[in-house]
């Protein structure tokens, strides 16, 4: 079992924080965001989820974990080559 911790950012500001969130993996750390996101009822908010180490695994808008509240990361087993860092979305004009 790994420890997280769960943010609620307001701008670059911590407006609310749970430390040491007990899970299972990571896996178990989108429904604890979605929970999360249905209580905020503050415009612009993001959800930061650090590792132990401190390390942000998770930063995602509000809106789109409430998009995305059913998704079953479950079912994923792997991103064909995509890592980390390796995409990019194309800046318009």
């Amino acid at each position: 079992m790994q420890l997280y911790q769960f943010e609620v950012l307001k701008g670059e500001e911590v407006i609310s924080a749970e430390p040491a969130v007990p899970l299972q993996n990571t896996k178990a750390v989108w429904p604890k965001i979605v929970k999360l996101a249905r209580s905020i009822n503050l415009p612009g908010c993001r959800i930061r989820v650090r590792e132990q180490s401190g390390a942000t695994i998770i930063l995602v808008g509000v809106a789109v974990a409430m998009r995305y509240a059913d998704f079953n990361f479950g079912t994923l087993t792997s991103i064909s080559g995509l890592e980390a860092g390796s995409f990019s979305t194309p800046l318009k004009s």
